[in-house]
C-alpha cells in the first residue's frame, strides 16, 4: 500500500511525515511538477520516496488521478497550502479519508473565511476588491492604516501595511505582476483590504481526533518583522499567556473552524490579541509551518504530524502517550536584512550552534543575500531551533538578536 504525497512544504514537515510513514511500513510516492524546487531545500522530500512522479500540473485533479491510477493507494495527502484542496479531491474520488472540502476551500480563500467568521461588534472591517476595480474604488473613504493581502496567497507573500490610498495603489500595482508564485500557483486576481489590528500576534494549533473532533495542542507566540510586510521571524511555544486568556483563545479558535465547516486534518489559526479581544488574522487548514510541530512535540509530547497522517489513513495508528521533553522551545529564522555584509554563512552557523539551548539548525549559503529586505518567508537564509528551560530559551533569543547586530522587531 502506498501513500501519495502531493507536493511538499519547504520547512521539512512533509519529510517528517514521510519518515513516520516509512516506520509504519508504507510505500511512498511523491507527485510533483517542481522537482527543481525541492533540490534546493536542505531536507529534500524526494530523497525519501521510493517513486517520484512528475506531472505537468499538480493542481489538476484529473492529471494527478491519471498519474497514480495503477498504484494501490492508501492515502493522498499534502502538507503544502496550495495543494490541500487538490489532495482532498483526489482522496474523495478514490473513497479515501480526507478533510472536508468545503472547509478547506473556505480557509484557502481569506475573503470567504472573513464572511463566514464574522461576529458583529468584534470583527475587523474588510473589503474584497478585484484587481481591475482598484481604480474605481473610493480608497480615500477607507480607514487607515489597513492591510492589503491577496485572498489566496500564503507565507506573507504580497502582504503590506498601507497608510494612504497611494500605498494601496502601489502595492496593488506590484501585485499585477504577481501572476504565478514560486510554487507554480496562480492566485486569484483579487485582494483583501482589511482593518489593521494592533496587538501581539499568536497562533492556535489544532489537530483532529476521530473521537473528540478538534483538539487544541497549544498556543504559539509569534515574532514578526516590522511593517510593511510583517514577515515571520520566529515562534515560541508555549506562548507565555495567563491561563484565562489561553482558554479564551482556544475556545475562539474552535468557534472559527466550526464557522467555516472545517473538519479533519489540522488547523493553524493566526490571530491578534488587543485590549482583551481576540481577532482573527487567518485560518490555515493545515499543520503549522516554521517547525512549530517540532516545538509542540518537544513541549507537550503531542505529535501533530502523526495525528495529521493518521487522519488520512484507513488503518489508524494508535497515538503514543504524550511525553514532554522541554518546558519551552523556539524557532528563530534569520532574514537577509538582519545580516551584516561581513558575516559569512560559516559565521552565522557559528552564532547559531553556540547558543546553550541549540537543538538543530540550518544555514543556506545558496540563498545568501545579506542586506536585502525580507518580503516573504521564502527569503529566509537560515534557522535555529532552541529548547530548554523557558528563561534560557528567551535569553538565547535575545543573545542571537544582539549578535546579529540588527534586532528584529518582536
Amino acid at each position: 500500500m502506498a501513500i501519495i504525497f502531493l507536493e511538499a512544504n519547504n520547512t521539512g514537515t512533509t519529510s517528517d511525515a514521510m519518515r513516520l510513514a516509512i516506520e509504519y511500513g508504507y510505500d511512498l510516492v511523491f507527485v510533483t511538477m517542481q522537482q527543481e524546487f525541492y533540490q534546493t531545500l536542505p531536507d529534500n522530500p524526494m530523497e525519501l520516496c521510493g517513486a517520484v512522479i512528475t506531472v505537468c500540473d499538480s493542481f489538476n485533479v484529473s492529471e494527478v488521478l491519471s498519474a497514480i491510477r495503477h498504484i494501490d493507494v492508501e492515502a493522498v495527502i499534502s502538507f503544502d497550502d496550495y495543494h490541500l484542496v487538490t489532495a482532498a479531491l483526489c482522496a474523495m474520488v478514490l473513497g479515501l479519508p480526507h478533510a472536508d472540502v468545503p472547509g478547506l476551500v473556505a480557509a484557502r480563500y481569506k475573503d470567504m473565511a472573513r464572511e463566514l467568521t464574522g461576529d458583529p461588534g468584534n470583527t475587523p472591517w474588510f473589503q474584497t476588491v478585484p484587481e481591475d476595480e482598484i481604480g474605481k474604488t473610493d480608497l480615500e473613504s477607507l480607514t487607515y492604516p489597513l492591510v492589503v493581502k491577496p485572498v489566496d496567497e500564503s507565507g506573507s507573500v504580497s502582504v503590506r501595511l498601507c497608510h494612504t490610498p497611494a500605498d494601496v495603489r502601489a502595492v496593488t500595482d506590484l501585485y499585477r505582476a504577481h501572476v504565478v508564485n514560486v510554487r507554480g500557483y496562480r492566485p486569484r486576481r483579487t485582494v483583501l483590504l482589511e482593518q489593521f489590528i494592533e496587538g501581539d500576534e499568536y497562533s492556535c494549533e489544532l489537530y483532529w481526533d476521530a473521537e473528540q473532533g478538534w483538539c487544541v495542542a497549544g498556543i504559539t507566540q509569534k515574532f514578526l518583522g516590522g511593517p510593511p510586510h510583517f514577515v515571520e521571524r520566529g515562534h515560541v511555544f508555549p506562548a507565555p499567556l495567563p491561563a484565562p486568556l489561553a482558554r479564551q483563545i482556544g475556545a475562539q479558535a474552535l468557534r472559527w473552524v466550526e464557522a467555516i465547516r472545517l473538519r479533519g486534518g489540522a488547523a493553524h489559526i493566526e490571530l491578534r490579541v488587543h485590549a482583551g479581544d481576540v481577532h482573527l488574522i487567518e485560518i490555515n487548514p493545515r499543520l503549522p509551518g516554521g517547525h512549530i510541530t517540532q516545538l509542540v512535540k518537544w513541549c507537550t509530547g503531542i505529535d501533530m504530524v502523526a495525528r495529521y497522517l493518521d487522519c488520512h489513513l484507513r488503518d489508524k495508528i494508535a497515538a503514543p502517550e504524550p511525553k514532554p521533553q522541554f518546558a519551552a522551545a523556539a524557532s528563530r529564522f534569520v532574514m537577509p536584512d538582519e545580516v551584516s555584509d561581513d558575516l559569512t554563512p560559516h559565521g552565522l552557523r557559528t552564532l547559531l550552534t553556540r547558543l546553550a539551548t541549540h537543538q538543530r539548525g540550518q544555514v543556506r549559503p545558496d540563498a545568501w543575500s545579506a542586506g536585502q529586505d525580507a518580503r516573504s518567508n521564502y527569503d529566509r537564509i537560515g534557522y535555529v531551533l532552541l529548547a530548554g528551560p523557558d528563561q534560557a530559551v528567551r535569553e538565547d533569543l535575545d543573545a542571537l538578536a544582539r549578535d546579529l547586530g540588527k534586532t528584529a522587531r518582536r
